[in-house]
């Protein structure tokens, strides 16, 4: 499967559902260089510090800072991981450069969106469905909230 993010373009061509002007907002959208120096910077890790728990050349991290070098997929899992991001600033540097989030590996939220974006749904039960997730939404958060 392919884990590039689809340009607003691309899910308006394939879907028709989403209207022109109403595009998608990426949390963190921005450039990776920006992101990565300020998450590095937010935990207090020198550059050289980071190429070592990555086990990259010092370089190659002052490149991805400056942003004259692109990160393969993995690589922004491997900085990630060093820097022991949560979920969601991993994720936002995935965005940002330019790839779908993990969690879009469960079947079941490749599903729903799918059938969401289908244009036989009828509309009626799309906003029923939205329903049905708000609802999904606002239970986590409650539990979230009742177990810490």
């Amino acid at each position: 499967m392919e884990d590039r993010v689809l340009s607003q373009t691309d899910i308006q061509q394939q879907s028709g559902v989403i209207e022109p002007g109403r595009g998608l907002t990426i949390p963190g959208e921005g450039s990776v260089a920006r992101l990565l120096t300020h998450l590095r910077q937010e935990r207090g890790i020198s550059k050289s510090e980071l190429a070592e728990r990555t086990g990259m050349n010092p370089s190659s991290i002052t490149r991805l800072e400056q942003g004259t070098r692109d990160p393969e997929r993995e690589t922004i899992l491997q900085i990630a991981a060093a820097l022991v991001l949560p979920m969601a600033d991993r994720d936002r540097l995935l965005a940002a450069g330019g790839y779908r989030s993990e969690m879009w590996d469960d079947p079941m939220l490749i599903e729903l969106a799918q059938l969401m974006a289908e244009p036989a749904i009828p509309h009626q039960a799309r906003e029923e469905a939205r329903s049905v997730v708000k609802m999904a939404i606002a239970y986590l958060k409650l539990r979230r909230l009742s177990d810490s």
